[in-house]
């Protein structure tokens, strides 16, 4: 098992999954689409967003998309987790932690003293990193008037 940054291919491989991935992560709250997926992910790829594979048998198992932003509430520059995703087959063998663990160690590599990222209510990621040390920061609630 290997973990590296992916390749201009598989990164295209990747993207091909977005549909998805934006259909699993927002867990209804976002409706899929082809447009919606490019306007998430352009400004990601664009401002030198990255992903880290984990790769098995030459086969991608998933992957970590890493990026940096600004943190609103201290103007500070921090590392930003952009997508995590795991292949359903490849699930609940630890990959999602070592891709985490991974993305950690390249983003302290780059001097970053803090990580970012932002999860839907509902999915089961939250415990995962929670468990992986992030806590909650804010909670953005909606109320449907009509």
């Amino acid at each position: 098992m290997t973990i590296r940054r992916a390749t201009y291919e598989e990164t295209q491989r990747i993207l091909n999954y977005h549909l998805e991935v934006l259909k699993e992560a927002t867990m209804g709250y976002v409706t899929p689409s082809r447009e919606k997926a490019m306007e998430l992910m352009s400004p990601f790829l664009q401002g030198g967003g990255y992903y880290l594979v984990r790769i098995k048998n030459n086969m991608i198992q998933g992957w970590v998309g890493l990026g940096q932003i600004i943190d609103q509430n201290t103007d500070e520059t921090v590392g930003f987790i952009n997508e995590m995703y795991v292949l359903p087959p490849y699930r609940n063998q630890g990959a999602a932690k070592k891709l985490c663990q991974a993305a950690f160690s390249q983003l302290r590599a780059k001097g970053y003293k803090k990580v970012q990222l932002n999860v839907y209510a509902g999915n089961h990621a939250k415990q995962l990193y929670e468990k992986l040390g992030f806590k909650d920061i804010s909670t953005l609630m909606t109320k449907n008037l009509l």
